[in-house]
């Protein structure tokens, strides 16, 4: 059961991939620390107890620097449902902590907010912060 779960998320991360192919993502800075990011703290905010999960995969979460994002004039004012931290300090000394926040509409990453490309839903971008937690979190 817990084999076919992981195909049925492996498979479900590429298809996520695929719709979010490369593309401009702002400031690329951040990017490549989200790509080198040793390990990375999961929240939900829908979590009891709330515990955070850490991911020490560092492939397996860079997949977001590679998202078809691009910055907004906006501000990121709805609540989150995901916290993905990249460096957080409680692992990473002297680290640059990258907040990434996942709303139901938008995303924040560092303290800016990233809408997809023209074509891209956002639902895909949810849904693969979704998989990556529940992944992890062993859901």
């Amino acid at each position: 059961m817990r084999k076919r779960f992981a195909l049925l998320l492996i498979c479900a991360v590429c298809l996520l991939l695929a719709a979010c192919a490369p593309g401009e993502a702002g400031d690329s800075g951040v990017m490549e620390e989200i790509r080198s990011a040793p390990v990375v703290k999961l929240e939900y905010a829908g979590q009891e107890g709330g515990e955070p999960v850490f991911c020490y995969d560092p492939v397996s979460m860079s997949s977001l620097a590679e998202m078809r994002i691009q910055p907004s004039q906006g501000e990121f004012t709805e609540d989150w449902v995901y916290r993905f931290t990249y460096n957080p300090r409680e692992k990473v000394i002297n680290g640059h902590e990258i907040v990434v926040l996942f709303g139901e509409t938008s995303m924040s990453v560092d303290g800016v907010t990233y809408l997809p490309e023209a074509g891209v839903p956002y639902g895909a971008m949810l849904e693969w912060a979704e998989g990556k937690y529940a992944y992890f979190a062993g859901e």
